[in-house]
């Protein structure tokens, strides 16, 4: 089977897409892994670049950075190209493909909550997504959670939405000389840490005051990623050292040297960065919503997420039994979401085993 996804963020400079790029690379990596002796996999970029993220013995095919020209003409061309028998996309997909169309939606707050999203964003997703996601052949959702809530908000039924769970990639691993090269390359020693797209969705504002509540004047708060444009405040706080976005290696070792991870945000469909710091063996503490709770298992603490939960459950994760239990219990979590495991239930969604 001939397959082509569209790696269009990957790369790219724009905050507010990062999970998604990542995802797009890992999901094409995951095909081209366990493709079989007549299987073919590429991918459709707009930067140089991109294919050094996903992949050297991945085909690339240039389309342009206009989600206009792109969706419109472009994509399609590319798809005819490439011959492709199908094709996944984010969000939105081309009206005319010519081949069967996987749509991902990483969830579903767009419409439950379109708020915490920038007006083109907002116009964009509630506008294009909900037609999109009905006439595309399968909806790749990452979590059982977001499956569930998108067949709720879409309107879709549950044979029309397949889970495809990304995996770490290879270079987050435990590492006892971490704190080192940390300590050399940014100057932290005792912090803790939260990474992703920085939002309103992340709920940040609470982990600071949390910070706050635990009082310790040695545990600083390191924040990694990429900040939109409502997140000024929180990345300008004096009680916060933004590092900004972080190229794998590094965010690896500040995974592995933090002394906890939190995730706070209100709402994920999967949390792939909370996967990367279990896989890292990092004590870990995320809300108790969306798929979060079912990603870390009994892995991680789960609280609610408010100041005080949180401030509870970094305290928690702080004491030395319970992270050396979290230490060793997180990557054992991780482990259960392998390449392979990603790149098997892409292709039955793809419908590799329904041809003649």
């Amino acid at each position: 089977m001939r397959v082509a996804v569209d790696c269009h963020m990957v790369a790219s400079r724009a905050p507010g897409d990062a999970g998604n790029g990542r995802y797009a690379a890992s999901l094409t990596r995951a095909l081209a892994r366990t493709a079989q002796a007549d299987d073919e996999v590429a991918a459709l970029v707009t930067r140089p670049g991109a294919l050094a993220q996903i992949g050297p013995d991945i085909r690339g095919v240039h389309v342009p950075e206009s989600n206009v020209r792109r969706l419109g003409v472009s994509a399609a061309n590319a798809l005819g190209h490439v011959d492709a028998e199908a094709a996944v996309f984010t969000y939105v997909a081309p009206r005319r493909p010519g081949c069967r169309i996987a749509l991902a939606i990483h969830d579903p707050t767009f419409l439950t909550n379109p708020e915490w999203l920038g007006r083109r964003a907002r116009w964009v997703l509630t506008g294009l997504t909900p037609t999109a996601a009905r006439a595309a052949d399968v909806v790749l959702a990452l979590s059982e959670t977001a499956k569930r809530d998108l067949c709720a908000a879409l309107g879709l039924a549950d044979e029309h939405v397949a889970v495809v769970s990304p995996a770490p990639a290879s270079v987050f691993t435990p590492d006892d000389d971490a704190d080192a090269r940390v300590r050399e390359r940014h100057g932290l020693d005792r912090f803790v840490l939260s990474v992703g797209d920085i939002g309103p969705r992340k709920n940040l504002g609470a982990l600071v005051e949390a910070m706050d509540r635990i009082g310790d004047p040695g545990l600083e708060l390191v924040l990694a990623g990429r900040a939109a444009r409502e997140a000024t405040a929180v990345v300008s706080d004096p009680r916060v050292h933004w590092l900004g976005p972080v190229e794998d290696d590094a965010l690896a070792d500040l995974y592995r040297a933090a002394a906890v991870v939190v995730h706070p945000a209100r709402y994920e469909g999967f949390g792939l960065t909370v996967l990367e710091a279990l896989a890292c063996g990092s004590p870990v503490v995320v809300s108790d919503r969306g798929a979060l709770p079912e990603v870390v298992g009994d892995a991680a603490i789960v609280v609610a997420p408010e100041t005080d939960a949180l401030a509870e459950g970094i305290a928690a994760a702080l004491e030395p039994v319970e992270a050396e239990r979290l230490r060793a219990a997180g990557p054992v979590r991780a482990g259960a979401f392998t390449v392979e495991r990603m790149g098997e239930a892409a292709w039955r969604a793809l419908g590799r085993g329904d041809r003649p």
